[in-house]
């Protein structure tokens, strides 16, 4: 069994080595097997793109167009003019004094002694004549040319008059007089003399620096308000803005003198070329002239 099976091996090699010999004879004779020739195609590699990161768009809105109703076109507010102060004066005595002009001769109101206001001395004799003394210069002409003069505002308290510097300022019904001191005091003060022949005196308080220059009235055309020291007063007493009214003229400054006496005062004024009398009473009365 064997052997017959080694038999069949031999067989097929025999076989196959007569098929290898057959196909060797071939090539020595001359003829060549045809080749099928192998093409080899390339693959070309594939190109890799950059990934470029874009951002996408954001949308934008798009808002239609709408058509509102017409507005009627705003107007600025016209600014309201401050209404101007009217001065109307109402100042109104409350004694019937006579009004004096200044120059005139003043007619003067009880200020005490006889039941007629004059002055009567220890020998009964009404006049400057009683007093120690009588001032000298241009305040002693004038005290000495009417005896109504010294009934009324009585003797001197000084023997001379005493140099100041002042200021003066015309007004609608009257005019304001400052003054650097009242005598031998060092208070400065401030008259403010009406057209009907009274006055009123004020301390001058007026602080440059602390106190405002103006209050920010509005005068009429032509006319102006006082500033300083002669509109504090003004502003402060309405006696006084009443009646007077608004100033006429700007502020003038000068020199004078001032004296003073048993009931009231004597006060010249270089601007003004003035000497005012100013009796104290309740109201006080004044008279002016020229001079001093």
């Amino acid at each position: 069994m064997a052997q017959r099976g080694v038999g069949v091996i031999g067989f097929v090699l025999v076989a196959l080595l007569m098929s290898l010999a057959g196909s060797s004879c071939g090539l020595i004779r001359g003829n060549p097997p045809t080749v099928t020739p192998i093409y080899i195609t390339a693959t070309p590699e594939p190109v890799v793109l950059p990934i470029v990161a874009t951002e996408t768009p954001s949308l934008t809105a798009v808002v239609a167009a709408v058509t509102l109703p017409t507005q009627p076109a705003q107007r600025s507010p016209t600014p309201t003019r401050i209404p101007q102060i009217t001065m109307t004066p109402t100042f109104t005595p409350t004694t019937t004094d006579t009004p004096v002009t200044p120059g005139s001769v003043a007619v003067y109101g009880p200020v005490g002694g006889g039941s007629d206001g004059a002055v009567i001395g220890g020998n009964g004799v009404v006049g400057a004549g009683n007093c120690a003394s009588v001032p000298d210069g241009a305040f002693g002409a004038i005290y000495q040319s009417d005896p109504n003069i010294p009934a009324a505002i009585g003797c001197p308290l000084a023997a001379a008059a005493i140099n100041i510097s002042s200021a003066y300022q015309s007004y609608q019904n009257g005019v304001m007089i400052w003054v650097s001191s009242l005598g031998a005091q060092p208070q400065s003060a401030i008259y403010a003399l009406f057209n009907n022949g009274t006055y009123q005196r004020y301390n001058d308080t007026w602080i440059d620096g602390t106190d405002p220059v103006g209050g920010g009235a509005v005068p009429p055309d032509g006319l102006l308000e006082p500033v300083r020291g002669f509109g504090k007063v003004w502003r402060d007493h309405s006696t006084v803005r009443d009646g007077l009214g608004w100033a006429t003229s700007g502020e003038s400054g000068g020199g004078g003198q001032i004296l003073l006496f048993e009931r009231g005062e004597m006060v010249s004024v270089s601007q003004a070329g003035q000497t005012y009398i100013l009796i104290t009473g309740a109201p006080g009365t004044w008279t002016a002239r020229s001079g001093g």
